[in-house]
């Protein structure tokens, strides 16, 4: 009776790449498979060994007379960008790969992959246009790096959709301030009345907060436990303190001020993390008011919101949200300016309407 072959046999991942490793004739061997993918290992492994139980050896793959495979290229790019592009980015990268490309293109010779491989794989796709999009991304970068890039600019991105803006109002505001989690309430209050990004509060550090100027300095961000620099230059940025937000961060520093640099942080003592926040505050504070559940960058869509139906001026906003241009605060939020900026021509009106001529000589007197 034999025994059932453990998955991993024969086979050792080092650092993203899986290698198989045997004994052939009391010599050890070890060649690496090209992949990240242990779905793809296992099968090359199964390959090899049946080389050895067959032939004595392993045979060289007849892919090779075609020039590289995918899978060698995409470990090629892969320790490239992993020492050029942010950890979350290649998180996502490494996702897209090993759940999608792989799959697919792995041990196919990467000049041989044309156009209608491509746009077959992107059809067969379940997911949004904007993931579809993600995914793409590194797979135009692997054909970059193996000088290969003619193909995929054949492929367009897909369209997305524009994300929907779903703000709470005023009173939505204030009744789910009432009903969060005390420890959260800060948190929260400070999201809705400046605009902050979800994750500039999870690196937000006290030596940021100036209560004497009112002002919060933005200069990094955390995101999947990494904190990092803003994206963009507009990211860097002074935040007013209003006094609703300076009441939030006074309370606030009572609780962490004094045994950590970060404002704000979970109940066990961690930088806030925005998952746990979502599950453990967020969704439950919605359904204690009783208001549908929407995602929490919400709370800066509300913000917008409110800055722009009270008639405030749209740059100061734009200043306090970190956006590159006004065209962002303009194309997202204009439905949200009231008549009392004057959005109806009423303003122009009143101060040149009476200078054209035709309306002139409709005001004059017929008796005159």
């Amino acid at each position: 009776m034999t025994m059932a072959r453990k998955k991993n046999h024969n086979l050792r991942k080092r650092v993203n790449t899986w290698y198989f490793n045997a004994m052939i004739n009391g010599s050890r061997i070890q060649e690496s498979l090209h992949t990240v993918c242990v779905r793809r290992a296992r099968e090359k492994r199964d390959e090899y060994l049946d080389d050895i139980r067959i032939h004595g050896y392993i045979r060289r793959s007849k892919d090779s007379e075609s020039g590289k495979l995918f899978g060698e290229c995409a470990q090629d790019w892969a320790e490239i960008a992993v020492s050029e592009v942010a950890k979350s980015t290649m998180r996502d990268y490494r996702s897209a790969m090993n759940f999608y490309i792989l799959p697919t293109f792995d041990n196919l010779p990467i000049k041989e992959i044309d156009y209608t491989q491509i746009m077959k794989f992107v059809a067969g796709l379940k997911c949004s246009a904007k993931r579809i999009n993600n995914i793409l991304a590194p797979m135009r970068s692997v054909f970059s790096v193996a000088e290969k890039s003619n193909v995929m600019k054949l492929v367009e991105n897909r369209k997305t959709v524009k994300p929907k803006i779903y703000p709470l109002s005023f009173d939505e505001v204030n009744a789910f301030l009432e009903k969060v989690n005390p420890y959260f309430r800060p948190f929260f209050e400070v999201a809705f009345f400046t605009g902050m990004r979800r994750g500039e509060m999870s690196a937000l550090k006290w030596r940021n907060v100036d209560f004497v100027r009112k002002v919060i300095r933005v200069i990094a961000t955390r995101v999947y436990g990494e904190e990092k620099m803003p994206k963009t230059f507009g990211s860097y940025r002074d935040i007013d303190i209003l006094p609703m937000t300076f009441k939030a961060l006074k309370e606030q520093a009572t609780r962490t001020m004094s045994s950590t640099r970060y404002v704000f942080l979970n109940g066990d003592g961690e930088p806030i993390d925005v998952e746990t926040l979502r599950n453990n505050a967020w969704s439950k504070g919605l359904k204690r008011v009783g208001l549908e559940y929407r995602p929490m960058i919400q709370t800066r869509h509300t913000f917008a919101t409110m800055m722009i139906s009270s008639g405030e001026n749209p740059g100061w906003g734009q200043k306090m949200m970190g956006h590159g241009s006004l065209k962002m605060i303009i194309n997202n939020y204009y439905k949200y300016i009231p008549n009392i900026t004057h959005a109806d021509g009423s303003r122009f009106m009143g101060e040149y309407g009476k200078k054209l001529p035709e309306l002139r000589q409709n005001d004059a007197n017929p008796n005159d």
